[in-house]
């Protein structure tokens, strides 16, 4: 058993890690009522980097719309992935109440407040460059509804992915009996259906206390959300979503009429081993070139090797990095340098996209200091010079300000106010003590960048965001 799990870790770990900083693999839309095990489904995508999740949506079917709705706010807040738009859909047509286990399941969530888009799933589909997996955990009820509306989106949805029990290659399970008639129509539309019967495939008992040496904020939530549940009668159902679309080697897939088919996971395929590695997303964050960035004293300044502990424990390891590199780059470590580092990264992470999908507007100028943040949204959101996906305007109106266009969207991310008179009032300070062309000020305001700004500040406090 020890060797073949050995074996295949040998075998996904490059899969996982070889394209990790390219841009992501999967264009997704996610349509969930909110089942338990839904709910671990979302987490697995939300950690992997391979996916754009371009929007979710409720349907009533464990839950009611209303709730499920409440409950994917909640979730996307608590991992910081709240630009994923979110939609509310509609209510099954069997759909009767909600079921208490779902709710139960839902009792630790924090209570947050998020406004859903008008049409989240149909503006996603359409804006979106490139194919989009339509990914279904509940009935089909809203595909049926948008594909009534919209009937030429069919042309921009590579395939529906879907869970539901199967009879004789025809689905037959809970989802279809929520809403037979969405079934139908979405057969008729012609789009393509992957219809994945998890069979009887459980969770290990000690799967979460396996969880709890792993550091991550999927993890973490993973852990939350499950507290006091014993995992050996947790049956692997929506959780396989991501793994197919990740491995689908690990599948069967037999085709049962025209276009769909029925998958089905192959036996011993270890997936509790490859849901750790996904949760455990630190293990995607290699570089290009360079597989591993210094953590140690040995390999780092003197100012910067007593804190790399704390801030890779309160900002994870990729802003570490991010930070690292962007100093590397701009000869200098800087307050403004390492704000940009942080709102670039914040970006990816809000809007939960890979690299090379969005293009950004700063507003920080070509004049130092404030341009110095060009440097580190480069680094941090990977929209560079070379590639063409940054522009910098005029100095005359110069501010700590970007505007992020991605998939037909518009935001604006700016430094919060008190942040930026603080810094000011901080260098200010310094100038006024040691003067520009002191040793001792560059000294001091490198401590400064460090220790207030870079360990003192986080990423989800410092920002004000706005969908324009």
């Amino acid at each position: 058993m020890i060797i073949c799990l050995l074996l295949l870790l040998f075998i996904i770990m490059p899969v996982i890690s070889a394209d990790a900083h390219q841009r992501a693999k999967y264009n997704v839309v996610i349509d969930t009522d909110c089942g338990g095990d839904d709910f671990r489904a979302l987490t697995y995508f939300m950690a992997s980097r391979d996916f754009n999740i371009n929007a979710v949506q409720s349907v009533g079917g464990v839950l009611d719309a209303e709730t499920s709705t409440q409950c994917l706010a909640s979730l996307l807040c608590e991992l910081h992935h709240e630009g994923i738009m979110l939609g509310k859909g509609i209510n099954a047509k069997s759909y009767k109440k909600n079921c208490q286990q779902a709710v139960d399941f839902w009792r630790n969530r924090m209570v947050v407040s998020m406004n859903p888009h008008v049409d989240a799933v149909s503006k996603a589909i359409s804006s979106s460059g490139k194919p989009t997996i339509y990914v279904a955990m509940g009935p089909l009820t809203n595909l049926a509804e948008l594909i009534g509306k919209h009937p030429d989106i069919t042309s921009k949805v590579s395939y529906v992915l879907w869970t539901s029990r199967t009879i004789d290659g025809r689905p037959n399970g809970y989802n279809y009996q929520m809403d037979k008639p969405a079934y139908e129509k979405v057969v008729a539309s012609g789009l393509k259906i992957k219809v994945l019967d998890a069979g009887e495939i459980f969770y290990p008992d000690d799967f979460l206390s396996l969880l709890s040496e792993i550091s991550t904020p999927y993890a973490r939530i993973f852990t939350k959300y499950n507290e006091g549940q014993a995992f050996s009668s947790v049956r692997f159902c929506d959780d396989l979503l991501p793994f197919y679309v990740l491995y689908p080697e690990l599948f069967n897939e037999i085709a049962t009429e025209k276009n769909m088919s029925v998958v089905t996971p192959k036996p011993n395929s270890y997936f509790d081993v490859i849901a750790t590695r996904i949760l455990n997303s630190t293990e995607t964050e290699k570089g290009v070139i360079i597989t591993s960035f210094p953590q140690n004293s040995s390999m780092l300044s003197a100012d910067v090797a007593p804190i790399v502990e704390q801030i890779i424990q309160k900002y994870g390891y990729m802003e570490y990095k991010l930070v690292l590199i962007t100093s590397e780059m701009h000869s200098h470590l800087g307050i403004y340098s390492i704000i940009g580092a942080k709102m670039g990264f914040r970006v990816l992470e809000y809007l939960h996209v890979g690299l090379d999908e969005l293009s950004i507007v700063s507003n920080a100028g070509t004049e130092p200091p404030l341009s110095c943040l060009n440097d580190g949204l480069q680094i941090g959101a990977g929209t560079t010079l070379g590639y063409g996906s940054i522009e910098v305007m005029a100095d005359a109106d110069a501010s700590l300000s970007i505007i992020v266009n991605y998939n037909g969207r518009r935001l604006f991310f700016k430094l919060k106010d008190d942040v930026r008179r603080e810094i000011s009032t901080d260098v200010m300070a310094l100038v006024r003590k040691y003067g520009l062309e002191s040793d001792v000020y560059w000294s001091e305001l490198r401590s400064l960048a460090i220790e207030k700004y870079w360990v003192g500040k986080s990423r989800f406090e410092i920002f004000d965001i706005e969908e324009q």
